[in-house]
């Protein structure tokens, strides 16, 4: 298999299997969890089943960055601003994908814990759920340099390339809105939906393409 194939392959599917996942998945399973208490609460309800979809999400979130980082490093060059533009893009969702690992992994330290020590759980999702504003931040600012670059060397669809750029724009802006909780709240599933359609698009087109 070839680094374009499972870029490709991997673009498509991951974003699809972890919406499928987290989305549906974790909502069977953990249900709704505004605080760290009860998301600890809905892990340790159901332990071999959140096991499984902690095991899932932390494998597929962080297959997709790292996919985006060997898209963006098979065009690293420091001599053309397509390279330069690719080599930082990399570097950032290389980055993202060992915080993701991290932030994931943390779950089964709360799995593995007993039911005596929820207040030491609940701190750790506390601050395992703090890393994801950052993790969003430079995933927007990741799609705009990748996707710029992806535009400069005209090699994959304009569309494709375009979706990125868009994508991280609307992730980017939604930082903005701190004060604003329910239009953050609101907003926030339209990029996060939007980055979800550009990494399957992305995908499919890096498939297509010649290199």
């Amino acid at each position: 298999m070839t680094s374009k194939t499972f870029t490709g392959w991997t673009l498509i599917a991951a974003p699809i299997m972890f919406f499928l996942v987290f989305f549906i998945g974790w909502s069977l399973v953990i249900g709704d969890a505004p605080t760290a208490a009860d998301e600890v609460t809905g892990l340790l309800e159901k332990p071999f089943l959140s096991g499984i979809i902690v095991m899932m999400a932390s494998i597929l979130l962080p297959a997709t960055f790292v996919s985006y980082s060997l898209l963006a490093w098979s065009r690293a060059d420091g001599s053309t601003t397509v390279g330069t533009l690719s080599s930082i893009a990399s570097i950032v969702f290389i980055a993202i994908a060992a915080i993701v690992m991290v932030a994931s992994g943390s779950s089964f330290s709360v799995l593995g814990g007993s039911s005596e020590n929820t207040k030491e759980a609940e701190w750790i999702v506390a601050v395992t759920n703090g890393f994801y504003p950052a993790i969003f931040w430079f995933w927007g600012l990741g799609n705009i340099i990748l996707g710029t670059a992806l535009l400069i060397e005209k090699k994959i669809n304009t569309i494709a390339s375009g979706l990125l750029i868009l994508s991280g724009a609307l992730m980017t802006i939604v930082h903005f809105l701190f004060g604003f909780d329910e239009l953050q709240e609101i907003f926030f599933m339209v990029p996060f939906g939007a980055v979800q359609i550009a990494t399957v698009v992305l995908g499919i087109f890096t498939l297509r393409s010649d290199s």
